[in-house]
């Protein structure tokens, strides 16, 4: 997943590197200096295409009258002439509302749009080299933060959805999505970032119906989790996993019995297998073949 930080970051850099409050048509980083050439293409008796070059002679800018109202409603914009945006009015109010950016490839990596026209993109849309859409933030409220992520697989599946709900720059939960499940499913993974780090130090898992099946989590904040809880089907714990050392190993676990009552074990050599239990031992059943419970007074050791 992008990191909170980078998404935010990512987006501001596109925030001011290119829209900076433009009108339609304004000019680019290097100004056209040769006249502008003009062309009537529909044969009208208006020009409806005008172009513009560099002190090179490069393509600088193209504007396009699509609609034939004697303005432009899409301005193509070159720098060292190479493609560099498209600006848009989509909706034919000569004020621009969309912008795609280009890539070094000359495909559509990214397209931002302003529905509000007050120089604060809303949406951010990323997009591959097949114009897939891989990426997408929302800013809402328009403080030019992103207060949502969603991440989409070449199918158009949304594989993860991040929010920051505080409006402070960092995503605190991310909901990541299992595609092969059904689009109606709820998150396989919720990630949290309580402490607002820009670290998720929570992840929780659910089966498909929304039922919580584990808890994983950094209780001391020193980027390693610490605390594993695994949960029944009915919502009791099954047990719960200790790194106590920080060496990413649970060695210590705890298996709830009843009400008041749980059975400790020891895994000391880190090869996921119980090596043994704190008195007065297992939970009653345990498997046999697992481990060696205690001996009983008065009998031999199995």
């Amino acid at each position: 997943m992008r990191s909170a930080v980078a998404a935010v970051t990512f987006v501001a850099g596109a925030l001011l590197g290119v829209w900076g409050g433009r009108a339609l048509g304004a000019r680019a980083q290097r100004p056209p200096v040769s006249a502008t050439q003009t062309e009537d293409r529909d044969r009208d008796g208006r020009p409806d295409r005008w172009v513009d070059h560099d002190a090179q002679g490069r393509l600088a800018r193209v504007s396009l009258d699509e609609d034939r109202d004697g303005r432009p409603d899409r301005v193509a914009i070159y720098v060292d002439g190479r493609l560099n945006r498209t600006d848009y009015d989509s909706d034919r109010d000569h004020r621009i509302d969309a912008t795609d950016q280009y890539g070094a490839d000359g495909r559509v990596n990214m397209t931002l749009w302003d529905r509000d026209w007050n120089s604060i993109p809303e949406r951010w849309v990323q997009k591959n080299r097949r114009g897939q859409v891989t990426g997408e933030w929302v800013d809402a409220n328009q403080d030019a933060v992103p207060e949502r992520f969603r991440a989409f697989d070449p199918s158009g599946r949304v594989t993860e959805d991040a929010t920051d709900r505080d409006g402070d720059g960092l995503f605190e939960v991310n909901a990541i999505f299992n595609t092969r499940w059904s689009p109606t499913d709820h998150a396989v993974r919720v990630e949290r970032d309580d402490d607002r780090d820009a670290l998720y130090e929570r992840r929780e898992t659910f089966t498909r119906a929304g039922v919580l099946r584990s808890v994983n989590e950094d209780t001391d904040n020193d980027g390693s989790r610490d605390h594993l809880v695994l949960f029944r089907p009915d919502g009791r714990v099954l047990k719960e996993g200790f790194d106590r050392d920080g060496d990413g190993w649970f060695e210590a676990w705890r298996f709830p019995v009843s009400a008041g009552d749980a059975r400790t074990a020891h895994d000391d050599d880190a090869d996921y297998d119980l090596d043994r239990w704190d008195a007065p031992g297992p939970p009653p059943g345990w498997c046999a073949a697992r481990c060696v419970a205690p001996p009983v007074a008065g009998q031999s050791a199995p």
